[in-house]
């Protein structure tokens, strides 16, 4: 018997949620509903001095207003913080990087952001630190984990297809713990996957080498479970002049796109629209969820679309 599907939508309270955000929460509650699987939400308020109380309140407003329920997870700002909060798995996170120092995998880096800029053309750390035996006791400085060149990892899409993805390329030696101490995004990422179960991933395009640092991550973990999850890649909603939208969306925020709009339908439609189904006749999500399985089941351009992005 197959393990049941589990995913999770997974907001950064920094800033208000955009058209974007709600394409990738539907999409992948859409993906969920149509598997019969569980849907976890999971707040990423790692970086504490980035967190604001608005931003907070402003991921339950709109999921309630999209009309989006989920499994597990918290239900309103104060359980978040009392119980969900990246914040109280610090020690968690911490005997990971323990456990990726004693094997080896890591070593300390003192370079700064603009330094790599000026050294590396890709944006990938050129491993200027990897011989340099740094004191990982200093704080002051970051922790990287050793991507030696030509590390390969696959995963599965969600027809099953097999990708594969070169981590030194894609990401290089990359960051599991910042210079302030935080574990960084990649670290925490894959471990409250690890903690959920998590073996279905939806996500933007634009996480193609996220997905390639978290899988390499899990191998040096040691986890069986993580390295067979599959993933959708969907293409980036983008504002008028084809930019990735950000944060800070403005009219395109879910926030102004609700006083605009008022109802979600108009949301609900343009989700059918990006995923080329028919949308005319969409008013609920029910609609929505009803065109995309038909359109799922009947396997026809949609499932080549869910494959495309990368």
């Amino acid at each position: 018997m197959s393990q049941r599907v589990t995913s999770r939508i997974a907001p950064t309270p920094s800033g208000l949620l955009h058209l974007g955000n709600a394409f990738n929460f539907l999409l992948t509650a859409l993906l969920v509903d149509f598997q019969d699987g569980q849907l976890h939400l999971r707040i990423d308020d790692l970086d504490g001095p980035r967190v604001d109380a608005a931003s907070v309140e402003d991921i339950f407003v709109q999921l309630e207003w999209l009309g989006i329920d989920y499994d597990s997870g918290p239900s309103g700002p104060e359980e978040l913080f009392k119980q969900y909060s990246q914040q109280t798995q610090m020690e968690r996170y911490s005997d990971a990087l323990q456990s990726l120092r004693k094997s080896g995998t890591l070593y300390a880096c003192e370079c700064s952001r603009s330094e790599i800029r000026q050294l590396s053309k890709s944006g990938n750390y050129p491993g200027t630190c990897r011989l340099k035996e740094l004191d990982f006791q200093n704080d002051k400085l970051s922790w990287r984990v050793h991507v030696p060149e030509q590390t390969y990892v696959s995963f599965k899409t969600f027809t099953h297809k097999t990708e594969k993805i070169n981590v030194s390329q894609a990401m290089g030696d990359f960051v599991v713990k910042r210079r302030d101490g935080i574990p960084a995004y990649q670290l925490a990422s894959v471990m409250d996957d690890l903690e959920l179960g998590v073996n279905f991933v939806v996500r933007g395009e634009d996480l193609w080498a996220s997905t390639a640092a978290q899988l390499f991550l899990a191998q040096c973990l040691n986890d069986p479970v993580f390295p067979a999850t599959r993933f959708v890649h969907h293409r980036l909603i983008t504002d008028n002049s084809g930019n990735k939208l950000s944060k800070s969306a403005g009219a395109l925020s879910l926030k102004m796109l609700r006083e605009k709009h008022h109802t979600p339908v108009w949301i609900y439609q343009e989700t059918a629209k990006t995923l080329q189904l028919p949308f005319e006749g969409i008013r609920t999500l029910d609609n929505l969820k009803e065109v995309f399985r038909s359109a799922m089941l009947q396997k026809n351009g949609l499932l080549t679309l869910l494959e495309q992005g990368k």
